[in-house]
């Protein structure tokens, strides 16, 4: 017969539920893990789901503005001045989102402008000389008959520019185009052309020398002090403001006594172009561009170019007449649209031909790599659900589906 023992009965019991105590412990502890995996894959899931929402919505906007601009370009067509310095360019509302059109600043690297671009305010690279191209900001003339080569047939090169055996000298080699300029980006394939000449030291395309990037130009010239504060030099920039693939505009003559029209490449907008394009003109002095600016902003031009005459003299205007315009027909926008939450943004830039109708887009390019090229203060706002600050066109309109801008 078994010996009854109670008291190793009872050992044997509290055994087994101290057992099960820790067995239910392991399997809170599991339960409660497997929790904050599934509430970690949720949350991560939660702020996919919102960026993934405000990436389609600024997307949205940014289509919104290239209909926008469209729609500006179809309204006033040759009225380049107007296009290019009236209309409302920033904090436009979309929704619940805005976007901007930015722009270098004329007279400082240190300040945001907003508007469209006059691509006809540009040299243009299909018609533009050896010589013009030297008057760029650190051009050379190697590069300068380089650039010239690149659109010109092998027969017809100039002895100092660049042909196809420089180009198939290179370690990935290609070959001269020998035809005309599609986009501006082909200067990156212009032998001799360089980052720094195209570029300047605006690595973000946003037209402002910003601290970070005056911090690399500070590293790069061993903390040489650039005084970037006082406005710098269009070298800071580099070229690729100045220079455009896409100017032509249809000019009709007499010929034997018949009416005939032929296409223009490259005439330069006196009402529009900057002083360094100005200085591209044969003969134009610094001094002389600067009369040209100075003329046009006190209001006393006229819808042709005999402006140019009472301001200049006959001999200069005689000089430049067949080279310039006043009526516009392609023109830029750098396009940046931000949701409403400030999560997500999207900057795209477009070239407008609106030489018949409806206008279309000839050249589209993502520029949203290059990173918010706007104040930080902004995103932030926008983040906080402030809005936009009012020094950055906060409700200064909106967007809707009927008139393309309701004030």
């Amino acid at each position: 017969m078994r010996n009854w023992n109670p008291q190793h009965r009872r050992s044997r019991r509290q055994n087994r539920r101290g057992a099960i105590f820790i067995t239910a412990m392991g399997i809170i502890v599991i339960l409660g893990g497997l929790l904050i995996v599934f509430a970690q894959k949720m949350r991560a899931e939660a702020l996919a789901s919102a960026n993934r929402l405000a990436y389609d919505q600024a997307d949205a906007i940014e289509q919104g503005a290239e209909q926008w601009v469209l729609a500006q370009t179809e309204e006033y067509t040759q009225d380049a001045v107007t296009l290019c310095n009236d209309i409302p360019t920033q904090g436009i509302q979309v929704g619940q989102g805005y976007f901007w059109i930015i722009r270098p600043n004329q007279d400082s690297n240190q300040n945001f402008d907003f508007g469209l671009v006059d691509e006809s305010g540009k040299l243009n690279l299909n018609s533009a000389t050896s010589d013009e191209l030297q008057i760029l900001p650190n051009m050379t003339p190697a590069l300068a008959d380089a650039i010239v080569d690149w659109r010109t047939p092998e027969a017809n090169g100039t002895p100092d520019g660049a042909k196809t055996p420089t180009y198939q000298a290179l370690p990935e080699p290609y070959a001269c185009k020998d035809s005309n300029y599609e986009t501006v980006d082909e200067l990156r394939l212009i032998s001799g052309m360089t980052p720094q000449i195209l570029y300047g030291q605006d690595t973000n395309r946003n037209g402002v020398i910003d601290p970070g990037e005056q911090a690399a130009q500070s590293a790069a010239t061993n903390g040489i002090n650039l005084n970037f504060s006082s406005g710098g030099t269009d070298m800071d920039r580099g070229i690729i403001n100045f220079v455009t693939a896409y100017s032509q505009q249809s000019q009709s003559r007499t010929v034997n006594g018949r009416r005939v029209t032929t296409l223009a490449t490259g005439l330069i907008n006196v009402n529009t172009a900057p002083e360094q394009v100005l200085m591209c003109l044969p003969g134009i002095t610094q001094q002389q561009a600067e009369t040209l600016i100075g003329t046009r902003q006190g209001g006393t031009t006229s819808g042709d170019t005999s402006w140019i005459r009472g301001a200049l003299g006959a001999a200069a205007y005689n000089q430049i007449s067949t080279l310039i315009t006043t009526t516009s027909y392609q023109y830029s926008a750098d396009i940046v649209a931000v949701s409403g939450d400030g999560r997500a943004f999207k900057r795209v830039q477009i070239v407008v031909d609106c030489r018949q109708t409806p206008a279309k887009i000839i050249y589209r390019k993502d520029l949203t790599d290059l990173g918010w090229p706007l104040p930080r203060e902004i995103k932030d706002s926008l983040r906080k659900g402030q809005g936009v600050p009012s020094e950055y066109g906060g409700d200064s309109a909106t967007l809707t589906g009927g008139n393309p801008l309701n004030p």
